[in-house]
């Protein structure tokens, strides 16, 4: 479970990841420009703040944003895959799947899942996205002899 995951996605790295998926650049600087223009308040006993800019992150509710949260995270899947420590289902690697801020990692063994958490872990350094140990959980399963 990635923690505060919607709030650690940064606009140029996430715009940037678009352009590289050959999404069409007038749609990324459609979102860049909704993003960019992006204010909030806080509401807090029945008072708001005044408007501020947000800097970071894809908007909480928002439609597009497990997508874009998704496509952020897309590298960390990719790098899984490219080491192969996860578990496969014939030729397709199963070791790694993700939707907005979940994150599932299936390894043969407790070394293979040590080595997957360690490339989470400098995944999670390079792109400033934090998981959180206190709801992340694991399941040891053993074989039938």
């Amino acid at each position: 479970m990635l923690q505060k995951a919607f709030d650690t996605v940064k606009y140029c790295v996430s715009l940037r990841k678009l352009l590289d998926k050959k999404l069409p650049v007038l749609i990324v600087q459609f979102l860049l420009s909704m993003y960019i223009a992006h204010k909030t308040h806080v509401a807090f006993n029945g008072c708001d703040s005044q408007s501020f800019n947000v800097s970071n992150g894809v908007k909480q509710g928002g439609v597009l944003s497990p997508v874009l949260f998704c496509l952020y995270i897309d590298g960390l899947l990719a790098l899984l895959e490219s080491f192969a420590f996860g578990c496969h289902i014939g030729n397709t690697f199963a070791g790694a799947l993700a939707y907005a801020n979940d994150l599932v990692l299936i390894a043969p063994t407790p070394v293979a899942m040590h080595t997957m958490l360690h490339l989470c872990e400098r995944y999670a350094d390079d792109y400033s996205v934090v998981f959180n140990g206190s709801k992340s959980k694991y399941i040891i399963s053993h074989p039938q002899q």
